[in-house]
């Protein structure tokens, strides 16, 4: 007998498989991932827009409000309006509504200082992010 998370994971696979490209403005009832998604930050039943490719394998989603972007990589698909994904990629939390145009001021701006290697790799991490979601968004 196969786990309950193989099952899935084959689910998803194969949705993944049948389905085609996902084009920029598709809007979808929710996210579902192939690794356990049950402790993800995306939000459960949040409405949520694709904004477009990053590369090849990584595509950029965000909430329909434009608070939460985040990456699927690796494979996406579609079944019943629900958009399903091998892996996720980042995750960034504007903390607020955002708009094409905030979200290139924030890109913009500066993204904050370090002082220790902790702040430094958090502040790289923050920058790499905002930079991708600059490139698909601006």
């Amino acid at each position: 007998m196969l786990s309950k998370i193989l099952v899935w994971k084959n689910r998803i696979y194969s949705i993944c498989e049948k389905s085609g490209d996902i084009l920029p403005g598709a809007t979808f009832s929710g996210v579902h991932l192939a690794d356990n998604d049950e402790f993800d930050a995306i939000p459960k039943g949040a409405t949520v827009v694709c904004c477009g490719k990053i590369r090849n394998h990584e595509l950029l989603i965000r909430t329909e409000d434009g608070q939460y972007y985040f990456s699927i990589c690796d494979g996406w698909g579609e079944e019943d309006g629900v958009l399903y994904g091998l892996r996720q990629g980042f995750f960034h939390d504007f903390k607020h509504p955002t708009t094409d145009e905030t979200i290139l001021e924030e890109c913009d701006a500066a993204v904050g200082t370090y002082h220790t290697l902790g702040g430094a790799m958090a502040y790289h991490a923050r920058k790499h992010t905002l930079a991708a979601i600059r490139s698909v968004v601006g």
